[in-house]
């Protein structure tokens, strides 16, 4: 059976379940931010992990994929063992507390985002599902 998997512009589609990472502006200390913007968060990124529910996390080679974040747009693309996935649409961000609302489908889910160095963690709830997502900035 193939999952549609939404990850928030991380997590994509991004991007549930509690991890910590994250990513921080140019210059700013390593600590994570209490007060995230989208501007903090634009970008594109590559996927670290990706845990569905309970399941053990999907990394890389069995999982791959890119999320790109621009001021109010999300865009993700996965390649699972399922098969690839696709999604994009608009996102918020207002401390750590993240929206996104899908263009592809009927669909808004809202969770949180957390910052830390060049790693962006995004968490929600898809249907009933937790999804956590790790993304990494691209150099």
């Amino acid at each position: 059976m193939q999952r549609r998997v939404v990850i928030p512009r991380l997590s994509l589609l991004a991007v549930a379940a509690a991890l910590i990472a994250g990513f921080t502006a140019c210059g700013s200390s390593g600590a994570t931010a209490p007060g995230l913007t989208a501007a903090d968060l634009v970008g594109s990124y590559n996927l670290v992990s990706l845990t569905l529910g309970n399941s053990d996390p999907l990394t890389p080679p069995t999982a791959t994929g890119v999320l790109t974040l621009t001021l109010t747009n999300y865009n993700v693309a996965l390649n699972l063992p399922s098969g690839a996935e696709a999604d994009s649409g608009t996102w918020t961000v207002s401390g750590n507390n993240w929206t996104q609302t899908s263009s592809v489908q009927d669909i808004q889910e809202a969770g949180t985002v957390s910052l830390s160095h060049d790693t962006l963690a995004v968490n929600v709830n898809v249907a009933g599902t937790p999804i956590a997502n790790i993304w990494v900035k691209q150099q």
